[in-house]
């Protein structure tokens, strides 16, 4: 028998014949929850509209779809054509939520589809690949001239931010979700590490845009020596990336120290790429500047993964004894 507070009891609602959950967190933790379910106004989030236009507006709705809630409900006194065209393309740029209803004053956003049964697994894994083909073509673009595959980049990177900020909001409603809905724990600690790692994953994808976005600008063909310095860099950035991935989703500890100590030589050969582009014009010189630092980021994301990977390969207190690093 298990004796509850009758003060908490009565504050929640439970009642005689409530079902109960009893559900053991390890290491010596044991967790109550009640089957009940939260209120259709908790579920609610409302945004008045006001002067928000642009990006502050995408900004706001996006906080609301992160933070969990079914439905966002927004409100003015007259919503503008282009507020409602910044809205829209918000919501079709998030995965689940959908405009249900529409007035003059009024625009009412509802999720349609449950991230709870999101793989967590198999978004990282998305994440992964279509970030690491960006970067890659993005590079091929440049020292090859072709601004069609350019254009290309540009377009994934709207998948990439979909995936993330839909792995966002399971992982903020992970945080005040102690159990599922199927009575399992939550692993919040193994959330966190990909969560992270999805983070720098989707700035190598904003780097690969960015790369995109100067090709067109080049106009010339780039001598040999630079488009093979350009080339071996950027696999050796990916590279690391591809080790720090594998290093964290294996928890493998050798590799993740591996794809650190790689970072190293990335940055002579960086150097040296560096001092070729001096022998170019001013113009072109500037704009494969931004390229070779973007490079060099995607290299610090890479060994950020890493470190994550090490700070998670060792088990949590009460996970493991005798375990030494």
């Amino acid at each position: 028998m298990v004796t509850l507070p009758k003060a908490w009891a009565e504050g929640i609602g439970l009642e005689p014949g409530t079902e109960v959950n009893m559900v053991s967190i390890k290491p010596n933790t044991m967790v109550l929850q009640p089957q009940t379910k939260l209120e259709d106004e908790d579920k609610i989030g409302k945004l008045v509209i006001g002067e928000k236009e642009g990006a502050v507006l995408t900004r706001s709705i996006i906080s609301l779809y992160i933070a969990g809630y079914e439905v966002i409900k927004i409100e003015g006194e007259q919503i503008t054509s282009g507020q409602r065209g910044t809205i829209r393309k918000t919501t079709q740029s998030l995965i689940g939520p959908e405009i249900v209803e529409e007035s003059s004053n009024q625009i009412i956003i509802r999720n349609l589809s449950d991230l709870s049964e999101l793989s967590i697994n198999e978004t990282l894994s998305r994440i992964y690949q279509i970030s690491r083909t960006m970067f890659e073509d993005s590079v091929h673009a440049m020292v090859e001239n072709n601004n069609e595959l350019a254009r290309d980049v540009e377009d994934r990177d709207d998948d990439v931010d979909r995936l993330y900020l839909a792995l966002s909001r399971r992982f903020r409603v992970m945080l005040y979700t102690i159990v599922e809905r199927n009575g399992k724990e939550v692993n919040r600690a193994r959330y966190f590490d990909y969560q992270t790692a999805a983070k720098q994953l989707e700035r190598i994808a904003d780097h690969a845009k960015k790369i995109a976005s100067i090709s067109p600008a080049l106009e010339e063909d780039l001598p040999e020596e630079v488009r093979e310095s350009f080339n071996t860099t950027a696999v050796e950035a990916l590279s690391i990336v591809d080790k720090s991935v594998k290093s964290l989703t294996k928890r493998d500890i050798e590799l993740a120290n591996e794809a650190l100590a790689q970072g190293e030589i990335i940055e002579e050969n960086l150097f040296d790429l560096d001092k070729s582009l001096r022998k170019l014009d001013p113009q072109t010189a500037q704009l494969l500047g931004i390229v070779s630092d973007s490079i060099e980021r995607v290299k610090e994301y890479g060994n950020n993964i890493a470190e994550t990977a090490l700070n998670s390969s060792c088990p949590l207190p009460g996970e493991g004894a005798g375990w030494e690093a």
